[in-house]
């Protein structure tokens, strides 16, 4: 009987003393591949600027869908990816915000906070403060787990290309 109790205790100690990393953990892997996402985000309004001309925004313009996927938090709170104009943002629940700078301008209707999977359309318009990518909700902004009309992404992932334990 004492053993057990014994061995109860000592688990019990020995998670206490791990949660603690593995939180950290989770917020860096999380980190990792927000940051991943807000490149992918990024390199694509670029590469709609660089291969396109803008158009008037009452003009049919160059667009771009691309699907944004921030981390499904399993111990920790998680976070959102926040897009704004010229900001690209990865807030999480607890830690630290990063942000990716895009070489293109940005423009958003009102601040995009993305927590699931969520297809967002890029369209390539004349301002008057000169070209811009315009960024909003596509039509059927969410996106299934393995929804055939998502638009396809190859990519190596965040985690074996930053070297992070998978």
């Amino acid at each position: 009987m004492i053993r057990v109790v014994l061995a109860v205790a000592l688990s019990a100690a020995l998670l206490g003393a791990s949660l603690p990393a593995a939180e950290r953990a989770e917020r860096d892997r999380n980190a990792a591949v927000a940051t991943d996402e807000l490149e992918e985000l990024a390199r694509t309004a670029d590469r709609l600027a660089a291969e396109n001309d803008p158009v008037a925004p009452a003009a049919t313009p160059a667009t771009a869908t691309i699907v944004v996927a921030p981390p499904t938090p399993t111990v920790t709170d998680g976070g959102r990816i926040v897009v704004d104009d010229d900001r690209l943002a990865w807030v999480p629940a607890t830690g630290e915000a990063r942000s990716v700078d895009p070489a293109t301008r940005l423009r958003t209707p009102a601040p995009l906070v993305v927590a699931d999977r969520t297809r967002l359309r890029l369209a390539l318009v004349r301002t008057d403060d000169g070209p811009a990518v315009r960024v909003h909700r596509a039509r059927r902004a969410r996106v299934e787990e393995g929804s055939r009309s998502q638009t396809a992404r190859v990519r190596e992932p965040a985690l074996v290309r930053r070297g992070l334990p998978v």
